[in-house]
């Protein structure tokens, strides 16, 4: 593997969500790399008709589907959003990154119904209209490290993407060739997980500063504002590991039985169920090692992250929530943010499993649409702040 292509995994690591308003721990991607970004397109209103499970699914299958058809050894940054996801990848990957995503577009609109875009925009595209693309790790656990980035690359990229006259040049395009998707390691197996207080709170903040270093205040500010409100990451954690355990309603199973088998058959759903309750049973009371396993999920979920945007899936009460409103808006009465908050009694969890005790992310999300009915706010102020 050249240089170049071991970039990220070879950058060190700062282990608190703190850290991303510290510029000095980040780095310039290669200017060759590309940028990646997935969205389900009219996702609010697939939610609203009840299929954020399957939005989720999908956002999810794709990044899974792409580190499949890569060779093990590389290892590339991405944030999950809860309908879509970025990923950045060196060049020598394209044709087979291309190949997933296409394969995972193609599942997405048979199997679902739902229209997966994607784009692919060169970081050299992203430099020549003034932005950069930095990124840093932050290390969650010795088996997940989650991608934070900064400089305002994504934010172009994805404009570039989705504007009308630059949409045809960054497009992945389904060409009709024989595309195959490898989604091992895909799971959807866990209960709908209960907040540890009153709600689950979906977050989502930009920044509207004056600058870089305004924009790095205004994060610093917001952060010791949720810390203030809820409390360390341990306290706000959204996953309260005692109430974690196997789905036992077999309509749970769907998504993953059309992702990896393209079936939809009870008995194909009710098999798995069976396989997922009674690996739960044996590990929990033959094996004694399902309290450790349920620590290595936790451990290992992208619960707070950070893309030129903060994104925090948070456990609290109501109290706290009106709180963390209050400072919130005070902020964007003074123009320097904007935001999304969407509240739901449960977390949603989708997994990426390579390892049971190894390599692996599990994805968070609030239930109901999480992250993408936040962003429906967050875009409202912003329309509202251009307007």
């Amino acid at each position: 593997m050249s240089a170049n292509e071991r970039f990220y995994q070879d950058l060190p690591s700062v282990t608190s969500i703190n850290a991303i308003t510290d510029p000095t721990i980040y780095h310039d991607m290669p200017a060759d790399w590309l940028i990646v970004i997935t969205d389900v397109q009219g996702s609010t209103q697939a939610i609203e008709a009840g299929k954020y499970k399957e939005v989720n699914g999908i956002a999810a299958a794709n990044i899974c589907a792409l580190l499949n058809n890569l060779p093990r050894d590389v290892d590339l940054p991405f944030v999950f959003g809860g309908d879509g996801a970025t990923i950045v990848i060196p060049p020598d990957v394209v044709p087979q990154a291309r190949a997933s995503l296409i394969a995972t577009q193609r599942l997405a609109r048979e199997q679902f119904g739902l229209t997966l875009r994607i784009g692919m925009v060169p970081i050299a595209d992203v430099l020549a209209e003034g932005y950069r693309v930095r990124v840093a790790k932050l290390k969650y656990s010795d088996n997940f490290y989650q991608a934070v980035f900064t400089g305002g690359g994504l934010a172009c990229a994805e404009k570039l993407i989705k504007a009308a006259d630059t949409a045809a040049r960054y497009a992945v395009q389904d060409d009709g060739a024989d595309y195959a998707a490898d989604f091992s390691g895909y799971e959807c197996r866990w209960n709908e997980i209960p907040s540890q207080y009153d709600e689950t709170v979906s977050l989502l903040v930009q920044a509207m500063g004056r600058d870089e270093a305004d924009n790095r205040r205004i994060y610093a500010e917001v952060l010791q504002a949720i810390e203030n409100i809820y409390g360390n990451e341990a306290a706000r954690n959204p996953l309260a590991i005692e109430r974690m355990r196997p789905s036992l309603n077999v309509a749970d199973y769907s998504v993953e039985t059309r992702i990896r088998s393209r079936s939809a058959r009870l008995g194909d759903r009710l098999r798995l169920m069976l396989w997922s309750v009674g690996g739960w049973l044996l590990w929990a009371y033959k094996d004694k090692i399902w309290e450790r396993y349920k620590r290595v999920v936790v451990e290992a979920t992208d619960r707070e992250k950070f893309d030129d945007m903060l994104r925090m899936i948070i456990a609290g009460t109501v109290a706290q929530r009106d709180a963390l409103t209050q400072a919130l808006e005070a902020k964007r009465q003074r123009g320097e943010l904007v935001y999304g908050i969407h509240t739901a009694k449960h977390a949603l969890m989708t997994c990426l499993v390579f390892d049971r005790f190894g390599k692996q992310v599990h994805f968070v999300d609030g239930a109901n649409g999480g992250y993408a009915l936040a962003a429906r706010q967050l875009k409202a102020q912003l329309k509202g702040k251009a307007g």
